[in-house]
């Protein structure tokens, strides 16, 4: 008799938990709605509010997750360097990887990353992603793109320096003849032949 009770009892403490736990859940699809039609109404941090709501009630809500990480990225204002905006920005990176861990497929989380990332200037780290994003969609030019952008970004300061060494303006360009000295391709006393075998010099 007593076993009897004791199964009962046990039975009655699951169906109560299975009750809780579905009552989260559906909790947690409202604040989700609710979220996203702050979302849409571009009130960004009531929509933070809502989502993060929703992932307090279900973790495993990965659309809950997904729109926290996106409307933190909305709220990032590229170029800001404050505490409150970066704290902003990495937000919203920790909520896209918190995806992946669980979807390591989930290609907006893969390109949200890599786009912050180079917001911050953070190019080896927005190139690797990127390039996680290639593999996981090898037909979509945008990755290869950005990664061109940040090789030709990263490039672009050392090609500066050297260019204020021979003291070039920003439309001139430079060249090397045979002695190794370099040339002011844009002198106006300089035939365009020369121009030419200055190049084909740099083809040597």
């Amino acid at each position: 008799m007593k076993t009897s009770i004791r199964t009962l009892a046990m039975m009655a403490v699951g169906l109560a938990l299975l009750a809780t736990t579905g009552c989260s859940k559906l909790r947690a699809r409202d604040q989700l709605n609710k979220g996203v039609q702050s979302y849409k109404n571009a009130k960004y941090e009531e929509a933070i509010n809502h989502f993060q709501q929703a992932v307090s009630l279900d973790p495993s809500l990965l659309n809950a997750r997904l729109y926290l990480a996106t409307a933190f990225a909305q709220q990032y204002i590229p170029g800001a360097d404050t505490e409150d905006n970066n704290k902003m920005g990495e937000s919203a990176i920790e909520e896209y990887k918190s995806v992946l861990e669980r979807d390591p497929k989930n290609i907006n989380s893969v390109k949200g990353i890599a786009y912050l990332y180079l917001q911050m200037k953070r190019f080896e780290d927005a190139k690797t992603f990127y390039r996680k994003a290639n593999e996981l969609d090898p037909n979509d030019p945008e990755p290869y793109y950005s990664v061109a952008v940040i090789d030709w970004t990263q490039s672009y300061q050392p090609r500066m320096e050297e260019r204020a060494k021979v003291g070039l303006k920003p439309d001139e360009w430079i060249m090397k003849d045979k002695s190794n000295k370099k040339i002011d391709a844009t002198n106006s006393h300089q035939h365009p032949s020369r121009y030419f075998m200055g190049f084909l010099c740099l083809l040597d």
